[in-house]
């Protein structure tokens, strides 16, 4: 009974003992995912074999891990461990067997992921480091003892999908094995359509390494070399090593990590590095840095070309040589002088500012990044945050040399606190032909500078200057009727700006610049420029708004000649302006006047409407220093303004949008009032004497500028040798300024001449479209007074005259046709009084000559008839007809005059000579015939 119920046991037991084998790989597969999903991996999946004598495989491990950017797939199939059970109980197998392992990273877009990786990098960990348990001294110890003796790798395949080049998807076989404390290995792998590689592996303690990476093709050249080594020198251990890397052959492995295109045989150079370090044996390794025995000093040599850097740079060379060293509370390192970088940047980098990007050069543009002294740098790692110095000129020079623009800086001192730069200075000087959008906001076709200064930077504040002789030209701007061929402005003195970052608001000190614009055409006339000051008083600038004063003064001013501006003037623009609108009053000051224009302009940015209200004078001249022939110098001398007063006041306004704020004037429409009072000044052969009118006008841009009504002048007296008062008419101008004159309307002409009057009611319409005839009537002309103009000693006369002149204006000059001049009835008398001849010479003479001489002598006439004709080749021709008689000669029947003059002339007026051709009736009697 008892032994059947021990055989019941022992079956149990050994069902049990069964079940457990069958359960054990299903339930430490389960175990082993869960412990690996605790860890952050995801989508496991293990299956694990049954364990056997001498060795278990290990079907399937896969999971997955999210690494921000880029996700980790890890797989390995049909892996095996062999072993024996007395090595086994010691924790240690012989071998482990990789037949085939699958390593894929592969692109992932998740910000998510990453916000929760720098959280949890963060959060502090509760578990204290292993090394602190061990010690410098432990470096010289051997190698730990590994739990395997040997590991085999079949096929591992190593594919990472951002990277670029042959070695995108890497096959890596070998072993590694461990024997008598010293780690040994050989492991080789190879890429698509690559030669073979070799790493070949040897340890023998914690710093005593040898790892050596070469290609496996005959002679081939080691890729990379590192040794180290470690000794004891008394109470200190001495640790040496090197690197060596041969850029040119570790160039499918850069294709790895970045993408540096398919040209990989123009990978050069190499890379080495030295070092020396001493430390205490006892010093524990997690805290070797922080003891103040610990130092470490070294050499570093890097020369490195690269074929591209896809997307950010081509043509890439770097080239380093310097020192470094470090202690308990610092690093140090030194650049020897030399050319740090070249390379031609596909892009802009995006540390430089949006304003600094806005005027470099785009495209494809070379860098180079030198410095001519050395350079040091200091790491203060033992404050918190860490802080960093360096010091000493690193100058870096962008674009093309020459080329349409070269950028330069220069830095020579930086300080940061962890990851935030607290302070900077440096200098910069960019110079070549600005980009189109610069030229684009200028409305000019070309623009070009030099610009030079210096900048620091102080945690949130920065401090600018800009040094002379800064200068910027533009080159042809504006369209339309203005333009400037070139403006140019040249700081004078240094221009200092401060802002602060954090409050987003800069503001500028006081700056003065030269302005030189020789030459600018405004409506098809040239206006030349002496010389130009512009001052900013105050300049601010925040994120929402800014405002700026200042003053533009403008010297020399002169128009070509023909121009009714003054010869010479001085422009003076005070102005100030917000992200509101721009306001500005304008001063023009010449020889003769001050204030000769004054105006205020207001421009709102926020709208199109701009508004100007300016005013001319008063304008008053006197005979000496304030005469019209000072401010206008071109003026024939024969033409002047002396006395009276001249004023002019112009309301304008504008729409337009910024882009078009040049060629505004185009739509641009004004009123204005023009007003002069007792104009007096000798003007060709004339004198005139008080002129007054009142002038409305309205332009539309400069298109057109016309008379809102018709107006009045009025003229005390015009002096030509014969004498006009009180000329008064009333008259309309209207022109489009493309015509070269304008069209004159004058109506209700009248002046006082020879003691009568001269009318033309009109309206005489457009002057300028010859073609125009009129009629002028004469009323009540003293014969007298047209007699006492006449030279002619002895001739005297009485008698009122009346007339009318038919006119024609043509393009060559005046004609008039049928015109007639008469004596009022009952007539006149005409006295002529010749010199007494010798009494042989009257003897001799006709009869019929002494009769007319004595007839003459007291003429009355009862009829005085002229017919006027006059042609555009100046030739007037007079037919006089004049009928009456001599009352002393009692016997002598009335005598009738028939007489036809023609005489070349330059004015209408002197063709009132009949008198004087009376006075030579005598001389030419026997060539008109008998009575």
């Amino acid at each position: 009974m008892f032994a059947q119920r021990y055989q019941i046991v022992v079956l149990l037991g050994l069902v049990a003992l069964f079940s457990c084998y069958l359960l054990l790989p299903l339930g430490a597969s389960y175990l082993l995912a869960n412990r690996l999903r605790e860890h952050g991996y995801s989508n496991v999946i293990l299956q694990l074999g049954y364990p056997g004598w001498a060795h278990m495989r290990i079907p399937v491990i896969s999971f997955q891990q999210d690494l921000g950017e880029e996700q980790l797939m890890v797989s390995l199939t049909d892996a095996e461990i062999r072993y024996d059970l007395a090595q086994l109980l010691r924790g240690r197998v012989s071998r482990i067997v990789l037949r085939d392992a699958a390593i894929h990273v592969l692109n992932v877009q998740s910000a998510g992921l990453i916000e929760q990786d720098e959280r949890d990098a963060d959060e502090p960990h509760d578990w204290e480091s292993p090394w602190r348990l061990l010690t410098a001294g432990d470096l010289l110890r051997s190698l730990p003892i590994l739990p395997f003796d040997e590991l085999q790798l079949d096929h591992l395949t190593i594919f990472r999908e951002q990277a670029t080049g042959p070695l995108r998807r890497v096959t890596i076989d070998g072993s590694l094995t461990y024997s008598g404390r010293e780690v040994g290995g050989h492991l080789t792998f190879r890429g698509r359509d690559t030669a073979s590689y070799g790493l070949v592996v040897v340890g023998h303690s914690a710093s005593s390494w040898s790892v050596t990476l070469a290609s496996q093709r005959p002679q081939a050249a080691p890729i990379v070399f590192w040794q180290s080594q470690a000794h004891p020198n008394g109470s200190q251990i001495e640790v040496k090593g090197r690197l060596q890397v041969n850029v040119q052959e570790l160039a499918p492995f850069i294709a790895l990590l970045v993408p540096i295109g398919p040209e990989l045989e123009k990978v050069t150079g190499e890379v080495a590095i030295d070092w020396a370090g001493i430390t205490a044996a006892e010093a524990a390794l997690s805290s070797v840095w922080e003891d103040e025995r610990t130092h470490l000093d070294g050499n570093m040599r890097v020369n490195v070309t690269l074929p591209a850097l896809r997307g950010v740079a081509k043509d890439i060379a770097v080239a380093y040589e310097g020192r470094f060293g470090g202690n308990a509370t610092q690093a140090e390192w030194a650049m020897s002088p030399g050319v740090l970088l070249t390379a031609t940047l596909n892009t802009q980098p995006r540390i430089i500012p949006e304003a600094v990007r806005l005027i470099l050069p785009h495209g494809d543009q070379p860098v180079r990044i030198e410095n001519r002294k050395p350079v040091q740098g200091t790491l203060y790692w033992k404050e918190t945050p860490i802080r960093t110095v360096a010091q000493g000129p690193l100058h870096v020079t962008y674009g093309r040399t020459p080329g349409p623009l070269v950028a330069q800086f220069e830095t020579t001192r930086a300080e940061g606190l962890g990851n935030e730069l607290v302070s900077a200075e440096g200098a910069y000087h960019l110079e070549g032909i600005l980009p189109k959008a610069i030229t684009e906001r200028l409305s000019a076709r070309e623009a070009m500078g030099g610009v030079q200064g210096t900048v620091k930077l102080a945690r949130t504040h920065v401090h600018g200057v800009l040094l002379p002789p800064s200068s910027i030209t533009a080159k042809q701007i504006g369209q339309g009727p203005t333009l400037i061929s070139t403006v140019t402005l040249n700081l004078s003195e240094p221009l200092t700006v401060e802002c602060d970052l954090t409050a987003i608001r800069c503001s500028g000190g006081q700056m003065i610049a030269m302005v030189r614009a020789p030459v600018m055409r405004i409506s098809g006339r040239n206006i030349r420029v002496t010389q130009g000051v512009l001052k900013i008083q105050e300049a601010e600038t925040t994120k929402a708004a800014w405002a700026a004063q200042g003053t533009l003064s403008v010297a020399g001013v002169s128009p070509e000649p023909g121009s009714w501006w003054p010869s010479t003037s001085d422009w003076t623009i005070k102005f100030s302006a917000d992200q509101v609108g721009i306001k500005a009053d304008l001063r023009v000051d010449t020889a003769t006047h001050e204030g000769f224009v004054t105006a205020r302009i207001h421009q709102p940015l926020r709208t199109a409407q701009g508004l100007m209200h300016g005013v001319i004078g008063p304008l008053t001249f006197n005979g000496t220093d304030r005469r019209l022939s000072k401010m206008i110098t071109w003026l024939p001398p024969s033409t002047d303004l002396i006395e009276g007063m001249f004023t002019a006041t112009v309301d304008a306004s504008w729409s337009s949008t910024f882009r078009d704020r040049i060629t505004v004037m185009n739509a641009m429409s004004a009123t204005a009032k023009v007003v002069a009072e007792k104009l007096s000044g000798p003007y060709s052969a004339h004198v005139v004497k008080c002129l007054s009118t009142t002038i409305e006008l309205y332009t539309k841009g400069f298109e057109s500028i016309a008379m809102a009504r018709p107006a009045s002048i009025f003229v005390e007296s015009v002096q030509s040798g014969v004498d006009v008062a009180n000329l008064a008419a009333s008259y309309q101008i209207k022109w489009e300024l493309p015509n070269h004159v304008p069209v004159v309307d004058v109506g209700d002409f009248q002046c006082e001449v020879f003691g009568g009057t001269v009318s033309n009611p009109g309206p005489v319409r457009d002057l300028a479209k010859p073609p125009v005839t009129t009629t002028f009537s004469l009323r009540n002309l003293d014969l007298a007074k047209i007699l006492s103009m006449e030279q002619q000693k002895g001739l005297q006369g009485t008698g009122t005259l009346n007339g009318t002149l038919p006119v024609t204006i043509t393009s060559d000059g005046i004609i008039v046709k049928d015109g007639v001049i008469e004596a009022q009835p009952p007539g006149g008398i005409i006295r002529y009084i010749s010199a007494p001849e010798p009494a042989k010479t009257l003897s001799e003479s006709d009869r019929q000559l002494q009769l007319v001489a004595q007839a003459l002598n007291n003429f009355q006439y009862s009829l005085l008839r002229v017919g006027v004709k006059y042609g555009e080749t100046g030739v007037l021709d007079l037919n006089a007809r004049l009928e009456g008689k001599n009352p002393d000669l009692k016997n002598t029947p009335p005598i009738h005059f028939n007489l036809t003059v023609q005489e070349h002339i330059p004015t209408l007026l002197k063709s009132l000579r009949l008198p004087e051709d009376i006075g030579t009736i005598e001389r030419k009697y026997k060539r008109l015939g008998p009575l």
